[in-house]
């Protein structure tokens, strides 16, 4: 029933802040830095209606760097996006195979989303084409370096191909960790989203968990580096040094069930 009523709770804020966005971009004609900022205020409104739906709360270290600006991120779930747009100001950047996804590529294309191959060397300079666009257009980008997700046990290794320009202009990366914990409910297999794991049913049965926290946890200061492979080996470091491995509630959950 919990993940029921969330669902369709989603949908209806989905459909009320579309509304009101097509409605405003066709009565009037902004600037693009208009545009901008309405479509950031847009999906930020979303993004947090939606974390107060599936019971997301949020926990944040540090400060948030301040458009424009390049930042990485370690991934693990598919609510690390939505955890970017409600603590900062970003475009940001993912894998192709989500734009074919029914729905969910469809919102996350609204949503300014950049699509990757990251298999076509051609495609990997056409996204660093756009970061490159994108910060001297006052955005901010953020990207996970990982270049899929994971159960949280650790920081994966670190994909150099999208530091190519930051590394060239010796441009401030920025870096951040994230984590999950579910009281009673083990994060790794409820809210980390990897391996074979498919959307539908992974995602329906995140929406009858009560409660997730989440922790993201802001780099003190950004990284300069001319060297691509440094950079990304120092990013790497950076966020594995602070990050927190996703918190297990195995037996708490058994001992729940046992009663």
């Amino acid at each position: 029933m919990r993940a029921a009523m969330r669902l369709v709770l989603l949908g209806l804020t989905l459909v009320l802040n579309f509304t009101v966005w097509f409605v405003f971009r066709i009565l009037l004609l902004w600037s693009d830095s208009l545009t901008r900022s309405w479509r950031h205020l847009m999906v930020r409104f979303w993004s947090i209606a939606a974390a107060r739906i599936i019971g997301l709360h949020i926990h944040v270290e540090g400060i948030a760097p301040q458009r424009p600006f390049c930042l990485v991120s370690n991934h693990l779930s598919y609510l690390d996006a939505l955890l970017m747009q409600i603590t900062t100001e970003s475009l940001q950047i993912a894998k192709s195979d989500i734009a074919s996804w029914p729905l969910v590529g469809w919102l996350a294309a609204r949503l300014g989303t950049i699509f990757i191959d990251r298999t076509t060397a051609r495609d990997v300079m056409r996204v660093n084409d756009i970061i490159r666009t994108s910060l001297k257009n006052n955005e901010g980008v953020v990207f996970f370096p990982e270049g899929t997700t994971s159960d949280g046990s650790s920081v994966g290794t670190f994909k150099s191909s999208l530091l190519n320009y930051p590394a060239e202009a010796t441009y401030p990366v920025h870096y951040a960790s994230i984590s999950y914990s579910a009281p009673g409910y083990d994060a790794s297999e409820t809210v980390c989203w990897w391996a074979d794991m498919t959307f539908g049913a992974h995602f329906f049965d995140l929406l009858r968990i009560p409660r997730i926290e989440a922790s993201i946890i802001f780099g003190p200061e950004p990284v300069t580096e001319s060297d691509r492979k440094k950079l990304t080996s120092v990013l790497q470091s950076r966020v594995a040094d602070q990050f927190v491995p996703v918190r297990k509630h195995t037996a708490l959950r058994d001992a729940n069930s046992a009663h």
